[in-house]
């Protein structure tokens, strides 16, 4: 059975609701302060919702996050690939939920952001498995070389997904070299998009992003676009896949669970266009809850789909 592999960093939510984010210097009264697992975690409980058996590759910290963290996997049946032992604890991400449902976050790195090689060397991907890497861990100085030798030493054949985040303009360019080179998906926001392709408007987006990128034609661009879907281009074929309409109430991990659910349905052999219409609707889905990890699970996600694209 094909697996999904996931090394996104996994760290804990601190999470507010506020009006609006305050401006420099200013003050807002906020909600009640939540503890919740999120980053990479938000993907991995994505996928494993899907269906998918879902192996986390990543470093969890060994303080109380870390519990928490461990805990969360331990309750999603996420397998963990025990490596050398972590330093610290796990990092967290303060995150800010206007009334717009839209997040804006600060993280604060911990022990998840330093993958060593031996962190690594449990992890024996094969030809059908889905690996997915996060642009954080291409960011992290204490990560990303690791990493990147890891990516290039998978087998021919392994699906490889890559989500460069929110931090995509800072991913040092032999490191973007290194991981496109055997990237089979790319895909970001429309957000993340323009900050690599300044100016270009969205039909020539992913023209743009392709040229910037110097992408392969077999490699897949998928752009986000939030409430109206995505779009998709990949060796000259290219659509745009729908979502549904919803109220949105929180946005936080809607591009993680997109990207978990992608992932699962490929490994359970959907076509691209075809897992991106199940990733449309669980993102939708996902954010009509609060918090991160939001995704729904596969006999909820099959009954908001049409008997045809089960």
């Amino acid at each position: 059975m094909s697996r999904v592999i996931s090394t996104g960093s996994i760290i804990v939510d601190l999470t507010v609701t506020v009006p609006a984010v305050p401006e420099p210097g200013g003050d807002v009264l906020a909600s009640p302060l939540q503890a919740l697992v999120g980053g990479g975690f938000n993907l991995a409980a994505a996928a494993s919702r899907h269906g998918a058996h879902v192996v986390y590759a990543g470093v969890i910290g060994t303080g109380p996050y870390g519990q928490l963290a461990s805990a969360a996997l331990a309750a999603e049946g996420i397998t963990r690939i025990p490596g050398a032992a972590a330093t610290g604890d796990t990092g967290v991400c303060i995150t800010l939920v206007d009334e717009n449902a839209e997040r804006t976050f600060i993280t604060s790195p911990g022990a998840e952001s330093r993958l060593a090689p031996e962190h690594l060397d449990a992890v024996r991907p094969q030809a059908a498995d889905v690996v997915c890497v996060s642009g954080y861990d291409a960011v992290y100085e204490g990560s990303r070389n690791a990493l990147t030798e890891w990516v290039m030493s998978l087998p021919l054949g392994t699906t490889i997904i890559f989500d460069p985040g929110p931090l995509v303009a800072d991913i040092p360019e032999p490191v973007w070299n290194a991981l496109l080179a055997r990237t089979d998906v790319l895909t970001l926001n429309e957000q993340e998009a323009e900050k690599l392709t300044p100016g270009s408007v969205p039909a020539e987006q992913h023209f743009a992003l392709r040229e910037r990128l110097r992408l392969r034609p077999e490699t897949a661009t998928v752009i986000r676009r939030g409430s109206t879907g995505c779009t998709w281009r990949s060796n000259g074929a290219h659509g745009h896949v729908s979502a549904p309409r919803v109220v949105a109430v929180d946005t936080t991990g809607a591009g993680d669970t997109h990207t978990g659910t992608m992932a699962a349905a490929l490994a359970e052999g959907f076509d691209l266009p075809t897992a991106l219409r199940r990733a449309n609707v669980a993102a939708a889905d996902s954010v009509t809850r609060p918090g991160p990890a939001t995704a729904p699970t596969r006999e909820h996600l099959d009954s908001l789909l049409s008997p045809a694209e089960h």
